[in-house]
């Protein structure tokens, strides 16, 4: 069955909205980098460079306290671009047919973090703090109450994997007609546990990320929000298909020659009909690090060969965690927008050096340019947990 993604809100690094993200992705100019420095994140005060949201973010005095967290912020700043889209598509639904899943993995970490310390230098937490918005069902009952939806409500936290699997659990609410409109995604905000929780696996970069890099050593965590509008009425863009595997190697460390990787793309390439040729694009996940670089480039190679174009675009963005899956969903739905006109792909942005260790694969370079059908996204996560989303433009 066919499902369809009609709006899409979005913030993160690159911008507070879909026209700043799509310019910013195409900009071929990368004097100016998106991450910015922070030193206020990691315990021993070293500055990191992280993707943070620079916008004015809405105000939720209106709502109930236990709602209070940046990371709500960013999802209700997100929703308000698509709110309009909501009304149309669901004003004659029943609220019983609606429903939100949202993929997160730190929910409101953020808060409690900021109420510890207060209790640490005055002796007592916040009034307006509620342990409620550290719950990881919390972003999807917000935005929930935010729209009226009364169908299935809930968060599913899969760590980097999270909000993709947000988007292939969407598709089987409509397939299964539990539901007739989901409003699926993720939201993470940065935090001080994702920061040294990564680091103390030494698995931060000392500078900014070099996907596929011959200096590569790490990753910049980031901050974002997006979410999309999923039904089964037609439209241009098409949730094609997703893949899912569970290779289970390590807690931490994926397969070193890529297995559930391979797995997850070959699935989706079958649930979606398709075969290798057909895809346009990659999306990798591509986080920079030693590991994830060398089973990704294994796997894609193993199934696309060299030819199919591909990149990572978390230099542009940081790793924003339980987002990062909707997020560059988000980037590829953008790209088969006819809003992107120009056809220009993100490039893989590094310090200029691929490692040529690597199996090869045919990373974007500046200035390319191609008309795309169906773009490949990839989202890994600890444990094994792959996802490989699917999106093509519909010929209809």
């Amino acid at each position: 069955m066919a499902t369809f993604l009609h709006d899409l809100g979005i913030n993160c690094a690159l911008g507070n909205n879909k026209a700043q993200v799509l310019t910013a992705i195409q900009r071929q100019d990368h004097s100016t980098e998106f991450l910015s420095q922070r030193d206020d994140l990691h315990l021993d005060g070293t500055p990191i460079f992280v993707g943070e949201v620079n916008a004015e973010l809405p105000c939720l005095s209106a709502y109930p306290s236990h709602f209070n967290s940046r990371n709500n912020q960013l999802a209700l700043q997100a929703f308000q671009q698509i709110a309009h889209t909501f009304t149309q598509l669901t004003g004659n639904i029943d609220k019983q047919r609606i429903a939100v899943v949202i993929g997160t993995s730190t929910s409101g970490i953020l808060s409690g973090e900021r109420a510890r310390s207060q209790l640490l230098a005055n002796g007592n937490i916040p009034k307006d703090y509620h342990y409620a918005t550290q719950e990881m069902a919390a972003p999807a009952q917000f935005i929930a109450h935010v729209c009226g939806a009364q169908g299935p409500v809930y968060s599913i936290s899969t760590a980097c994997s999270s909000s993709a699997k947000s988007l292939a659990t969407a598709k089987m609410l409509l397939e299964s007609n539990i539901a007739d409109v989901v409003l699926c995604g993720g939201v993470d905000a940065l935090s001080q546990l994702t920061i040294n929780g990564f680091s103390a696996l030494e698995s931060v970069s000392a500078g900014l990320c070099n996907p596929f890099g011959a200096e590569r050593d790490g990753i910049n965590i980031g901050e974002a929000a997006a979410l999309f509008l999923m039904s089964r009425n037609n439209d241009s863009i098409n949730l094609c298909s997703a893949g899912e595997s569970s290779d289970a190697y390590h807690i931490s460390a994926p397969h070193p020659e890529g297995d559930g990787a391979y797995q997850s793309m070959a699935l989706a390439l079958k649930g979606a009909n398709l075969s290798a040729s057909d895809i346009d694009y990659i999306n990798l996940h591509g986080t920079g690090t030693p590991k994830n670089d060398d089973m990704e480039a294994k796997a894609v190679h193993r199934l696309f060969g060299s030819s199919v174009l591909a990149s990572s675009t978390k230099r542009y963005t940081g790793h924003t965690l339980g987002a990062a899956g909707a997020l560059e969903a988000g980037l590829c739905w953008l790209l088969l927008q006819n809003q992107s006109e120009n056809h220009t792909l993100p490039s893989n942005v590094n310090n200029g050096k691929i490692d040529p260790s690597l199996a090869a694969i045919n990373l974007v370079g500046d200035n390319t340019t191609k008309k795309v059908r169906y773009c490949l996204s990839n989202s890994y996560a600890f444990g094994g947990n792959n996802i490989s989303l699917i999106l093509g433009k519909n010929s209809a």
